[in-house]
């Protein structure tokens, strides 16, 4: 998705629009405190495709979320350039920067930022009542489709207290991509779960992020990476190599434990796909996903549509996919 910029917005370089999403150049930070300057980023140069995965590892006060909040536009850099299809935001003026977040911009909070008295339906539907786009009945159509989107449509009724913080990231999610967003910002998406949710909601994300959508997430946890098209360590406000994420809330036991049981539940899941498909000359993805229970389809260390592009890679399935479509070869 390509950002339209309201006419009063300059889109400023159509090259920057065409090659790059996202492009930081030699982005500065510096907050004051007190009598005392503390530079939070120090000359941050990125640069980000459409439809990337991008993780943002580092210790507390590396810079991560800092340079989270610029290219998310909740903040303005002290010096430097940024970019989003573009459009340098840096030059933005108060009210420009909260359109281009209200219309381009989705957010995903640690803590989810639900509304307590407002139920699932009405929480994504907020986004909406700012556009002021859509009727009464097509926001209410909208949020729906986006619950159903991430599995929680028979829980739109239902206010934050009636559900698990893994239901209530699935609404944040959701309320993340009411304003069809060009980018999703994800600080610590799976800072307040436990390791079982945690992993359901990268692979939701995983889902979503093939459909399209940008990701750019502040995470210390380890199992993230593995979601990540690409990682970026940040330390002392910069950008290095060669660095090993610290403080990470997953230890290498837990990570060698999660990795084994993904690779247990792939076997499993690629013994089904070639049983479902005996004696066939053609099946949809979506009946053979239907037919993996939940609890394997929900750790799985790469995609479904992945593995089965493998096995045809391998020469385990002869045949090819199309549309959804799996066509399979019938022997000799």
């Amino acid at each position: 998705m390509v950002l339209k910029a309201p006419k009063k917005i300059k889109i400023e370089d159509e090259e920057i629009s065409r090659k790059y999403k996202i492009i930081a150049e030699n982005l500065h930070k510096t907050y004051l405190l007190g009598k005392t300057a503390v530079a939070a980023l120090r000359g941050v140069d990125v640069q980000i495709k459409e439809a990337e995965f991008i993780g943002l590892y580092g210790p507390s006060g590396s810079g991560k979320t800092t340079l989270l909040n610029l290219i998310g536009g909740l903040d303005y850099p002290t010096r430097g350039k940024i970019f989003l299809d573009g459009i340098n935001m840096a030059k933005l003026d108060d009210n420009e920067l909260a359109d281009l977040r209200r219309d381009h911009i989705g957010y995903v909070f640690q803590f989810y930022n639900l509304l307590p008295l407002l139920t699932a339906l009405e929480n994504v539907m907020i986004p909406l009542h700012f556009q002021a786009k859509l009727s009464k009945r097509g926001k209410a159509r909208k949020a729906m489709e986006l619950l159903r989107l991430v599995k929680l449509d028979e829980r739109a009724n239902h206010t934050p207290s009636e559900l698990s913080g893994g239901e209530q990231q699935r609404v944040a999610i959701a309320r993340a991509f009411a304003n069809d967003p060009s980018i999703v910002i994800l600080d610590e998406p799976t800072g307040d779960l436990d390791s079982k949710t945690g992993i359901e909601i990268l692979n939701l994300l995983r889902d979503l992020n093939r459909k399209g959508a940008t990701f750019v997430t502040a995470t210390h946890d380890g199992a993230v990476s593995e979601y990540c098209s690409r990682v970026l360590h940040l330390m002392d406000g910069k950008i290095v190599t060669g660095s090993k994420a610290e403080g990470l809330k997953e230890t290498p036991q837990q990570r060698k434990t999660r990795l084994e049981h993904q690779q247990t539940n792939r076997q499993l899941v690629e013994e089904k796909i070639l049983k479902t498909i005996e004696g066939k000359d053609q099946i949809s993805i979506e009946r053979l996903r239907a037919g993996i229970p939940s609890e394997l389809m929900e750790h799985l260390p790469i995609h479904f549509d992945d593995i089965i592009q493998e096995l045809i890679d391998n020469e385990k399935i002869k045949g090819e996919l199309d549309k959804g479509v799996l066509f399979i070869q019938k022997e000799g």
